[in-house]
């Protein structure tokens, strides 16, 4: 047997009630494991201190005071009067439905609180949305597409090849500048680029290629800004062209220097 084995069958070996089989086992252990003896050894001592103790003895009045506390407390129960049903329902209910009122009343009381906080706000954010309803059915505003849908329109028979320009993004104000100049500032030598961009279905392009160079470099920083800060071009539904196409763009600038016609 193993050690975890013999020290499991100590007990029912020191009550000697372990079978003749078990006991041999356990013998033949002991005789070549000495630290199984000696955790039996100090098992018999145990053993035998604890038959040494003193065991208390009940007092003799011990079940004469049993039998007289049973009888008061039978005659308290027979003595006591019968509770009405109603006082009877209220004492199941008070443990059990008391916290459940306390925190329903609390939630109430609370919600009241903070809806009443909280109602300008509401009245004002309410009235607000009023006024811009209001705002919006009583002075509704023009389709800012229809200038662009009828400019598409009148270049329909070149959309498909050549996308329309946005009248009304950078790219047409820029263009229109060069030949716009303030009579205050200095007269600018004329200028032209040829440049490749991508045409997208929402009207935006971005720079592909520059096909001629400007000599003032500043005119070609201007015309990347133009394409970036808004849609350059019309959408492709406008123009009934393909979503996405590449054109080359020509940008001349202007030199005139005589203002009387």
């Amino acid at each position: 047997m193993l050690c975890e084995e013999t020290r499991s069958v100590f007990s029912m070996y020191l009550d000697d009630v372990a079978t003749l089989p078990t006991r041999a086992a356990v013998d033949q252990h002991l005789d070549t494991c000495p630290v199984c003896r000696a955790q039996l050894s100090e098992l018999r001592l145990i053993r035998q201190g604890l038959r040494t103790l003193f065991r208390p003895s009940a007092p003799q009045d011990l079940a004469a005071s049993i039998c007289e506390a049973l009888t008061i407390e039978s005659e308290a129960r027979r003595l006591q009067p019968r509770l009405s049903f109603s006082v009877r329902l209220s004492q199941w209910l008070q443990p059990k439905l008391m916290p459940y009122t306390v925190g329903w009343i609390a939630s109430v009381i609370l919600f009241a609180c903070m809806f009443t906080a909280l109602r300008p706000h509401f009245v004002a954010l309410h009235e607000a949305t009023a006024q811009i309803n209001s705002f919006y059915l009583v002075v509704p505003g023009p389709n800012i597409y229809d200038p662009v849908q009828d400019y598409a329109t009148s270049r329909a028979p070149f959309a498909a090849q050549s996308p329309s320009l946005n009248p009304s993004g950078a790219l047409a104000a820029l263009t229109h500048s060069y030949s716009r100049r303030p009579a205050s500032e200095p007269d600018q030598e004329a200028d032209d680029m040829v440049v490749v961009a991508d045409v997208f279905s929402n009207g935006s392009a971005s720079l592909a290629g520059v096909v001629h160079p400007p000599r003032d470099r500043q005119m070609l920083t201007d015309f990347e800004a133009a394409l970036r800060r808004d849609a350059a071009f019309v959408p492709a539904a406008f123009d009934r062209r393909p979503d996405t196409m590449r054109v080359v763009f020509t940008v001349q600038k202007v030199d005139v220097r005589d203002h009387s016609f």
